[in-house]
């Protein structure tokens, strides 16, 4: 069964949901609500009037349709740390992000899927990024012009795949050692960070550095074909050699290609995808951390733990935790 619901009622029932943990009683800025679609949370923290987080992590077990209208929409930057459904034609998935402009987002139904979520979503007013992205003359560059629109005008929008800083930052985020004021400065540090590293990519890409067009269709298509080899087989993949041959390409273009699509080498995919399979293990505690290694390739317990940590921050037990 799946439920339809606008957008002003979706959200009149998380406002109004039992509050699970007040995080920061003296400055009330930091709110756990209780998920009333499924079981779960939504905690929002409000770091200043122009900066908000959500922190999401829910399974929703029935279909959800959104029906949105034309709204005005601030800077978001939503990064997808967990994405389990059954559903394969999912817009995003595990260890993407998507970024949006601000502007007049269109009208839209968007379809939620039964799934696991885990997500970590920032929320910017454009005169406040405006401030900190102007030139002396108060102007924004050029490449980043096309975030900021006025309110009539079509919000920017566009996915992408998170770095490895990225998904620390992340990780240090929902590890946020501090409390009160403390925690208000660390974690808007960590919002700017990241901001900043999805606006250099997005400042590379329009400007020329990452030119995916100059590879044909056909070529692309195989590509995408690399990566599904890569995610079937992920405690055992093939050789580059072999890969490029199971997708007819030469292994030079396949790896060029591979960089230019998804803007990492095939085994830094690999290894992201690794390590987010084993984060999405341990956290469903199923498995021990011997076992979760061992399903994502790791022979040697060692190896992978410190693998883990330089990824994550954190160690596997500790994830587990």
């Amino acid at each position: 069964m799946t439920l339809i619901l606008p957008q002003a009622d979706y959200l009149k029932i998380l406002y109004q949901a039992e509050i699970i943990q007040n995080n920061d009683i003296s400055e009330n800025f930091d709110i756990t609500r209780k998920y009333q679609f499924g079981e779960g949370y939504w905690r929002q923290i409000q770091l200043r009037d122009s900066i908000s987080l959500d922190i999401s992590n829910y399974q929703q077990p029935k279909s959800l349709i959104l029906k949105l209208q034309e709204r005005k929409h601030p800077l978001e930057f939503i990064f997808f740390i967990l994405v389990d459904s059954q559903f394969k034609n999912l817009e995003f998935k595990t260890g993407e992000y998507f970024l949006s402009g601000s502007g007049m987002a269109s009208e839209c139904a968007v379809f939620e899927p039964s799934a696991r979520v885990i997500e970590v979503a920032i929320h910017i007013h454009p005169k406040v990024f405006h401030s900190f992205a102007e030139n002396t003359s108060g102007k924004l560059p050029k490449e980043l012009q096309h975030l900021i629109r006025r309110w009539d005008q079509p919000t920017y929008e566009r996915y992408g795949t998170q770095t490895s800083a990225m998904l620390l930052a992340v990780q240090q985020i929902l590890q946020c050692p501090y409390q009160g004021f403390t925690k208000q400065i660390y974690l808007e540090g960590k919002v700017w960070e990241l901001v900043a590293m999805v606006v250099e990519q997005e400042m590379q890409i329009n400007q020329g550095y990452f030119q995916i067009n100059k590879l044909k269709p056909s070529d692309i298509d195989r590509i995408y074909n690399v990566r599904e080899i890569l995610l079937k087989h992920l405690d055992n993949p093939p050789s580059l050699i072999e890969l490029a041959r199971q997708v007819g390409l030469n292994d030079c273009t396949m790896k060029q290609g591979f960089k230019q699509v998804f803007g990492t080498t095939v085994f830094g995919y690999l290894h992201n995808c690794r390590m987010q399979l084993a984060y999405k293990l341990l956290i469903e505690r199923n498995m021990n951390v011997t076992e979760v290694a061992r399903t994502v390739g790791y022979a040697s317990l060692p190896s992978f733990s410190n693998a883990f940590r330089k990824k994550f921050g954190i160690s596997p037990k500790s994830c587990q935790r």
